[in-house]
């Protein structure tokens, strides 16, 4: 198996298309990294027969039109380190033969990344308003190891595993010939009709059990009266799948505000109500309590920098205020599963916890955070 044909056989990048060749080309930086410099990373690329000679970030540039030269030096500025500008070129550094022995790997095209909205924010705030995307893709230059080398280490098994030891096959992906395009050319979905008419209640457990929307039997049971007999028409899938969400038990906590029978008895409290009647006896120093993006605890007044104009986004002088600084409390337990995506998990919990203390009230300050894991 040649080297390329391994390459090409886990290709699940984006494929050409007739509209790409009409759009205007990326363009594309690149600067030197250390990213092969990892001691495990080398281990377990030795271990599957190739050695990792070095490594380049490629940055991927996408304008609505032509950059003058003055916008084309920012954009540069912006891209190469400050202190070390020989690590930088519109040219590839990693002096690779040919394409062949180069694994570029980078984020999916379905959607913009956080990193290209956060350098696209940061270019606008420079003037460079007519770059829309960059997306930031990781190169490495491989070679056979002497030993493997009859051993065709470049089949596709071999290829396959050492391409996972250098992307998150979850939200990455390889790009055998480079990010040529941000078109995903993927075809969406086409949305169906769900027979409840013709089948009743077995056509929406059958679409649960397929797409796992997470139906119980009262949800089933409610849908099919609204449906077939009010409405007299089937649902769409795009309208279970809404459902599923929006009636979910992270948003309607069905549960933990349900009745609670026991024995046939039913209980005198929700889960909901006994969880807050510790506070309704006794509020102390709470603030805020069950309602907002947080609760608050009563604080103390401190004197604290203001700005001292009337226009807050202009420059201006500071004054020393005194301001009773309340304490938000929040619990951030949404996390995307941290053992299929760890990094998108910790920035969820990371991101939700922030945006929770920062969105409570008329607004607060992120001054600082405690973290702790379970």
């Amino acid at each position: 198996v040649s080297l390329a044909q391994a390459k090409n056989s886990l290709c699940d990048a984006p494929r050409s298309h007739p509209r790409a060749e009409s759009m205007a080309p990326l363009l594309h930086f690149y600067r030197l990294a250390d990213l092969h410099e990892s001691v495990p990373l080398q281990r377990s690329a030795t271990e599957l027969g190739f050695n990792i000679l070095s490594s380049e970030y490629c940055f991927n540039v996408e304008v609505s039109e032509t950059l003058t030269a003055e916008e084309s030096e920012k954009l540069q500025y912006l891209l190469r380190e400050t202190f070390e500008p020989e690590k930088f070129s519109e040219t590839s550094l990693l002096d690779a033969p040919d394409q062949l022995h180069v694994l570029e790997v980078g984020p999916r095209q379905q959607f913009t990344s956080a990193w290209s909205t956060n350098a696209v924010s940061i270019g606008a705030s420079m003037g460079l308003e007519k770059i829309t995307r960059i997306e930031r893709s990781r190169r490495y230059r491989i070679q056979p190891g002497r030993a493997a080398a009859d051993q065709h280490p470049a089949g596709e098994e071999t290829y396959r595993k050492l391409s996972a030891l250098v992307h998150d096959r979850m939200t990455e992906c390889v790009y055998p010939q480079g990010i040529q395009s941000f078109e995903s050319h993927a075809e969406p979905e086409k949305w169906t009709t769900v027979p409840v008419m013709e089948k009743g209640a077995k056509a929406l457990e059958d679409l649960s059990k397929e797409c796992g929307l997470g139906y119980d039997s009262q949800d089933i049971e409610y849908y099919v009266r609204v449906f077939r007999d009010e409405l007299k028409r089937d649902p769409t899938t795009v309208e279970c799948f809404d459902l599923a969400q929006g009636n979910s038990e992270h948003s309607r906590h069905w549960f933990f505000g349900g009745k609670v029978v026991i024995d046939g008895k039913e209980m005198p409290h929700t889960l909901f109500q006994l969880v807050k009647k510790p506070f309704k006896q006794n509020p102390a120093n709470s603030v805020i309590a069950f309602k907002d993006n947080s609760s608050s605890l009563r604080g103390f007044k401190h004197t604290a920098f203001f700005p001292d104009q009337k226009d807050p986004s202009v420059p201006g002088s500071f004054k020393e205020v005194e301001r009773d600084y309340d304490v938000t409390c929040t619990v951030e337990t949404h996390n995307f599963p941290c053992g299929i995506a760890p990094f998108p998990g910790a920035e969820t919990g990371a991101g939700g916890r922030m945006r929770d203390g920062a969105s409570t009230g008329m607004g607060s300050l992120v001054v600082a955070g405690i973290a702790g894991y379970a």
